[in-house]
């Protein structure tokens, strides 16, 4: 089992010294491994530059792999991105321990832990609650601008600029570049297959792949 080690401050004014002092007395703590974030957390976790140093590392090699955390809201701010991203790491077997919450994606023989499926099922509760609260102030908040005249929807035949589309989705054409598969990709991110097909579209039409 080789352990990886995640630390994330949203400033550089922060200090990440704690988190990593927690680390140093885990198993198989080495700082080659340890990877430091000083990023807000409403950026998506895929899309955090030593994120996804340490995802490429991990899913470039064979040898099962641990996430070592110190808590679950390090990986990202809001409960619907920190689900995402389990689910992402699920999907390619690296084990997630969250220290604080104490609990580990998965047992030592590989299975999945019962416990921390519990968890993440409350979690997702909680989510799908919030999904539903966001939902439903963005439909009261349209219908009250409609009202007003304040809105009108997206204007027809509009579409979102080339530049804007890779500006967006710079994740996916790093995964475009490796040569990964549109399939993979959405594991990897969690972006639609129609969204991966069009970033790839412009990237050969721009030649940025072949």
């Amino acid at each position: 089992m080789k352990y990886y080690f995640y630390s994330r401050t949203s400033t550089v004014l922060q200090n990440s010294a704690r988190q990593i002092e927690s680390f140093k007395s885990h198993e198989g703590f080495d700082t080659s491994r340890l990877f430091v974030e000083r990023i807000q957390g409403n950026v998506p976790f895929m899309e955090r530059p030593e994120a996804v140093k340490m995802f490429d590392e991990i899913t470039n090699q064979f040898e099962r792999c641990t996430v070592v955390v110190d808590s679950t809201d390090r990986l990202g701010r809001n409960l619907l991105d920190i689900l995402n991203t389990i689910s992402v790491f699920k999907k390619n077997h690296i084990n997630l321990k969250s220290l604080k919450e104490g609990f580990s994606t998965f047992l030592d023989n590989g299975e999945e832990n019962p416990m921390a499926n519990l968890v993440i099922s409350v979690m997702g509760s909680i989510g799908e609650m919030s999904r539903n609260q966001i939902k439903t102030r963005s439909m009261e908040g349209i219908k009250i601008a409609q009202a007003l005249g304040k809105f009108s929807g997206r204007k027809i035949g509009a579409v979102q600029s080339d530049e804007k589309l890779l500006e967006r989705h710079q994740t996916v054409m790093k995964k475009l570049q490796k040569g990964l598969t549109i399939r993979e990709i959405t594991e990897i991110t969690g972006a639609s297959s129609a969204t991966i097909i069009k970033v790839k579209k412009v990237m050969l039409n721009r030649k940025l792949i072949s």
